[in-house]
C-alpha cells in the first residue's frame, strides 16, 4: 500500500510514503491497539488535511530549544550559565584583526578552562589559591573579582560580571589586561 503526501504551497515535490503491515502474533492487547489506531484514522478532523513537513520544522525546533533552555536554567551550579544564560546567543565578538590565538584565548576564558586555572588537574595538585585574597584561582576571580588586580582592570574595562564582560568589552581589551598582568601566555 503506497500513498502520496501532498500539501498546497509545499515547495518540494510530493513524497511517496509506503506503509507496511507487519503481523504481530501472540502479543497481548494487540487487538485493542489496532482498534484505537483504526478509530484515529477514521476521525473527521484528520481527513483531508495535510501539512507539509517543512511547515512543522520551525515549531519542532522552537519546542526542542525551549526544552533545552528549561534544562539549562535548571542547572544549579554551572559556571557557563553566567556567561551564556540564553542558549542560541552568539558570543563570538571579534576584535579588529582577531586571529586564531585571540579566538582560542577568548574561548578558553568563556568556558573557564585555562592552563593557569586548570593545570592543577593535570599535575594532580591542589587547586591554586590567590595569594592576595586567599580565594580559589578561577577565570572569574582573575577577570572580575580579585581586589589585587582592580587598578589594572580599571585601565581596560569596568564591568562587574562575566555576562557583560564577554558582550560589551572588546576582546583586545581583555587580552591587554591579561598581558598587563603577565598571565596571557598561560591561558
Amino acid at each position: 500500500m503506497c500513498s502520496t503526501i501532498f500539501a498546497a504551497g509545499c515547495k518540494r515535490r510530493p513524497r511517496q510514503v509506503g506503509a507496511f503491515e507487519l503481523p504481530l502474533v501472540g502479543i497481548q492487547g494487540n487487538e485493542n491497539v489496532d482498534k484505537l489506531a483504526k478509530a484515529a484514522l477514521n476521525r473527521a478532523s484528520c481527513s483531508g488535511k495535510f501539512i507539509c513537513y517543512s511547515d512543522l520544522k520551525p515549531k519542532i525546533n522552537t519546542y526542542i530549544n525551549s526544552v533545552w533552555q528549561r534544562d539549562w536554567d535548571a542547572e544549579g551550579a554551572n559556571k557557563l550559565h553566567e556567561v551564556l544564560p540564553n542558549l542560541g546567543e552568539d558570543l563570538h565578538r571579534r576584535g579588529e584583526g582577531a586571529g586564531r590565538k585571540l579566538e582560542r584565548a577568548m574561548c578558553r576564558l568563556r568556558v573557564g578552562h585555562t592552563w593557569l586555572t586548570q593545570s592543577y588537574l593535570v599535575k594532580n595538585e591542589e587547586q591554586p589559591f590567590c595569594y592576595a585574597c586567599d580565594s580559589l584561582y578561577t577565570v572569574r576571580h582573575i577577570l572580575i573579582e580579585c581586589p589585587d588586580f582592580q587598578d589594572t582592570r580599571r585601565k581596560y574595562f569596568s564591568v562587574t560580571d562575566l555576562y557583560r564582560l564577554f558582550r560589551e568589552v572588546n576582546p583586545s581589551h581583555i587580552v591587554g589586561y591579561l598581558k598587563d598582568l603577565g598571565v596571557y601566555g598561560k591561558i
